[in-house]
């Protein structure tokens, strides 16, 4: 794979930043359309905790599911060393990031999960597939869709069960029985089990089943973002600049280098290894706002990352395509 730095001298990658603003630009505008509709006092506070209430007990888990009943289990086993790198790869920069923000910030628990996991969640389901799939042809999609599901099933998991954890506060045996407790009530982790199990016994989604939960899924982005915008609102960019940066840094520039030698040391192909490194190179998801609203853990630090990571995608995706390609 040949690697230069023309990226002013192509027209290929002034499309590619074409591609990418166009792709871009709607979520900007969902989240300034719910900035005005709180600050014009048309949704009060209560209003955008309810929105994120519906992504989060219903909208996302409804995707999540879907994404994970529709997946057949053969083809995540088949590609086992793949799976294996970019999980292993996302474990690292996860601990990584954690001890970064421990040091850095003296951060409890719950926090540093949100900002763990901010380093590592990118939009790849909303942004990255679309773009990438648009940009570089189809051969991406598979690796990419994998990714997704790893993110899903491994990294949202693991976040939300370490918050569960530190919520819990018995230091006795009914320590391990409240987190599970907690654990088996997370609609999200429920919703990615029962789409597992569904994939497993190769049920598939009856039409009508299917037909729901991707209908319902489909707000989840939207709505996510229409909230994230509201919660902006009378808050300066300011609070919780520091750890938004942070969290920018590990997602749009140590998360893709880590990924890119990670591949290599696990030997992956060129073409999924650029997909997997252009896909870490992804602005971290909305959903991260929503699981931070919903556990009241730095929601607007967490807000504040995912706008910040999303305008600077707009430069730092053509400059890594141009770099890669």
């Amino acid at each position: 794979m040949q690697i230069g730095f023309a990226f002013f001298q192509h027209a290929d990658t002034l499309e590619a930043m074409d591609e990418i603003v166009f792709i871009v630009l709607p979520f900007f505008a969902l989240v300034l359309t719910g900035y005005g509709a709180a600050r014009g006092a048309v949704i009060e506070a209560s209003g955008v905790l309810g929105l994120n209430k519906f992504v989060f007990y219903f909208a996302l888990p409804a995707l999540l599911f879907s994404k994970m009943a529709e997946t057949p289990i053969a083809e995540v086993s088949g590609e086992s060393i793949f799976v294996v790198a970019y999980t292993c790869t996302g474990l690292v920069v996860f601990a990584l990031a954690w001890g970064g923000a421990k040091i850095a910030l003296h951060a409890p628990t719950d926090q540093l999960a949100v900002m763990a996991l901010g380093g590592i969640y990118g939009n790849i389901g909303f942004m990255g597939i679309p773009l990438l799939v648009t940009i570089m042809g189809r051969e991406v999609a598979a690796p990419l869709s994998l990714m997704l599901l790893i993110d899903i099933a491994v990294f949202i998991p693991l976040a939300t069960t370490l918050i569960d954890m530190s919520r819990t506060s018995e230091r006795s045996h009914r320590l391990v029985g409240g987190v599970v407790v907690s654990i088996m009530k997370n609609p999200l982790i429920a919703s990615i089990v029962l789409g597992l199990g569904f994939s497993a016994l190769g049920w598939g989604l009856p039409q009508a089943l299917g037909g729901f939960t991707n209908l319902l899924g489909q707000a989840a982005a939207p709505t996510a973002m229409f909230a994230l915008g509201a919660a902006m609102a009378g808050r300066p960019l300011a609070d919780g600049f520091g750890e938004a940066v942070l969290v920018t840094v590990f997602k749009l520039a140590f998360y893709p280098a880590a990924v890119w030698l990670g591949m290599g040391l696990f030997g992956i192909g060129d073409v999924w290894r650029l997909a997997a490194t252009l896909g870490a190179a992804t602005p971290v998801a909305a959903a991260l706002f929503v699981i931070a609203q919903e556990y009241d853990a730095m929601p607007v630090r967490a807000s504040t990352a995912v706008v910040l990571t999303t305008a600077i995608s707009l430069l730092s995706l053509p400059v890594l395509i141009a770099w890669l390609t």
